[in-house]
């Protein structure tokens, strides 16, 4: 009780220096640690995919086989724009909140159901010295 308030202030300006002092030492010590676990497995995928050897043998393919392909391609690609333009425009959009709370097949609540769910909460506040 004899402290001024400078001390007072000078000792948690202390004590904030050397909390934050800390907590970012920790921070840094994860950092590094992370920092070295990666470089460790990284040189061992490294290692072991220097190992592997794999042999690709080139197969001539005809004018046909060919066409098929990127036809298959070109189909692959309409395929993808078209299946994202539906999905697109099968997402509802929202602009608006919902009227109140809705059920899991999406059907709203009728008021008896938000009335009664009103009457079974609980006021999250005491009861006031005068309500008792």
């Amino acid at each position: 009780m004899g402290q001024s308030v400078t001390e007072l202030l000078g000792q948690g300006l202390a004590m904030t220096v050397v909390g934050m002092g800390l907590v970012f030492a920790a921070l840094a010590l994860l950092w590094g640690a992370i920092a070295l676990l990666g470089r460790v497995f990284r040189s061992r995928e490294a290692n072991a995919v220097k190992h592997v050897s794999v042999s690709v043998t080139a197969v001539p393919m005809t004018e046909t086989e060919l066409a098929r392909a990127a036809l298959t391609s070109e189909r692959a690609q309409v395929a993808a724009i078209v299946a994202g333009a539906l999905m697109a425009n099968a997402v509802p959009l929202h602009l608006e909140p919902p009227a109140g709370p809705t059920f899991e097949h999406g059907r709203t609540a009728p008021a008896w159901v938000t009335t009664n769910r009103a009457r079974v909460m609980r006021p999250w506040q005491p009861p006031r010295a005068t309500e008792r």
